[in-house]
């Protein structure tokens, strides 16, 4: 999905409303979001957007000068580096150690890569936002949307699984060491 980030506007601070709703809405979306929210969003923090001109409709927060996450559509995805920093904020999937270099170049997880030996497929829901780790990797590669359930993964280990958003190497990846 990031593949560039050609099109960023320049940064908008976040209004006191518009903070309250995005950590609202990381709430509704995250139940460990509320440990540690503060130190996601301290107090005094410095909390801005960048739209990305595209198709996806994707905003982009930063929190001083760290990527928090994005908005797509009405959900608010969490940057990887906020989830090597934070583990326990997503669902962990594991695909097989065959499956990462393809995820890193950007495909999406199919569901082979889930089920055979070195994968591991979590509890999850048909549209859940999930953290992507490979086998023997101790830091998420990747964060994705559930193409479908766990259960019904199990039933057809077949097709694309997980949507691929965001992972390391990309364009939003490469953005946070600017």
């Amino acid at each position: 999905m990031f593949k560039k980030l050609e099109d960023l506007s320049k940064p908008t601070l976040l209004s006191k409303t518009g903070v309250k709703e995005l950590k609202q809405s990381l709430t509704d979306q995250y139940p460990f979001f509320k440990e540690v929210e503060d130190e996601i969003f301290p107090k005094k923090a410095n909390i801005q957007s960048f739209k990305l001109r595209s198709e996806y409709k994707v905003e982009i927060v930063q929190v001083d000068k760290d990527y928090a996450c994005f908005t797509k559509e009405n959900l608010v995805i969490p940057h990887l580096r906020l989830v090597h920093k934070f583990p326990d904020l997503l669902i962990k999937q594991q695909v097989d150690a065959g499956a990462i270099k393809h995820i890193l170049s950007g495909s999406d997880v199919l569901a082979p890569g889930l089920m055979s030996q070195g994968g591991q497929l979590n509890q999850a829901q048909k549209g859940q936002v999930i953290a992507i780790y490979g086998e023997g990797k101790e830091n998420a590669i990747g964060i994705g949307i559930m193409n479908a359930s766990s259960d019904q993964i199990k039933a057809d280990p077949k097709g694309h699984a997980i949507q691929l958003l965001h992972n390391l190497g990309d364009a939003l990846w490469q953005l946070s060491f600017k």
